[in-house]
């Protein structure tokens, strides 16, 4: 690994409360990161219901699944999910997450 590595938290939220998530990874610069962070942040968005989070929203329980599909095609799933990146200088910030290290060199 290249000695210029920093350590970065990639932050993933969702529009509704208590469906973050936080990773740990390394990297040279920021950057390098907001591909995989815009991943996670889907990852994150589908493993609390996804599409299916944002239909509550809507009063589906008298429609065809045609309306419903008509209604899912339209939706823009980006607009419920993103990420942030911060460099991490701390260690006991960074300690106080788990999981796997994400590694970009």
């Amino acid at each position: 690994m290249s000695t210029n590595l920093k350590r970065f938290l990639i932050h993933c939220s969702t529009e509704w409360c208590g469906m973050d998530d936080t990773y740990r990874a390394v990297a040279e610069k920021e950057e390098d990161l907001w591909e995989i962070a815009d991943q996670l942040a889907y990852e994150n968005f589908q493993s609390y219901g996804g599409i299916d989070l944002v239909l509550e929203d809507y009063d589906i329980e008298d429609m065809s699944e045609e309306e419903i599909d008509a209604i899912v095609e339209e939706i823009d799933e980006s607009a419920y999910y993103y990420s942030s990146i911060e460099e991490c200088e701390d260690d006991e910030e960074w300690n106080s997450y788990e999981g796997e290290i994400i590694g970009i060199k």
